[in-house]
């Protein structure tokens, strides 16, 4: 498809406005193109046009996708309603992405976040710190692995 060649061109030279107004036409003319509609999401979202991105990321996850295609719309479409405020579809949707992608941590993340959001302090910082724990690399933290691991789920409790 050359005007998806040229888009890309557009997006590459940083013509973002440009860019998105081809990838916004490409997709109303391609309702079906997966690839089409991930780049409109895409780029949508890296201007912050969020509602926008959210509805072409609902088009996409419409369609027969693969699993790659699959765990980026839904990413990207939890962290696009995080962002514009609907903090219930987006836990949603990470809910999701966790049961279909156990071992993304990007989705354990931004739930976190979204829990933050949702007031839900508690489990949001459990959840950051056992990622923590079990993503890092850093000597100091895997020394006191033990006790992060004990007080992630007890943050308020005391030890008299």
């Amino acid at each position: 498809m050359q005007l998806l060649e040229k888009y890309n061109e557009l997006k590459n030279d940083g013509k973002l406005e440009e860019a998105r107004k081809l990838i916004g036409q490409l997709a109303e003319d391609n309702p079906t193109d997966t690839e089409v509609l991930l780049e409109a999401g895409s780029i949508h979202k890296q201007m912050e046009m969020f509602p926008q991105a959210i509805a072409f990321y609902k088009d996409a996850l419409e369609l027969d996708l693969s699993e790659d295609e699959r765990k980026h719309v839904l990413f990207h479409l939890g962290a696009s309603y995080r962002a514009v405020g609907l903090y219930d579809q987006a836990k949603e949707i990470f809910e999701i992405g966790m049961s279909e992608y156990p071992a993304a941590n990007e989705f354990y993340i931004y739930f976190a976040m979204t829990l933050y959001n949702l007031d839900d302090t508690d489990l949001a910082l459990e959840i950051m710190l056992t990622k923590l724990i079990e993503t890092t690399k850093d000597q100091g933290i895997l020394e006191h692995k033990n006790e992060f691991s004990f007080y992630a789920s007890r943050l308020d409790e005391l030890f008299n």
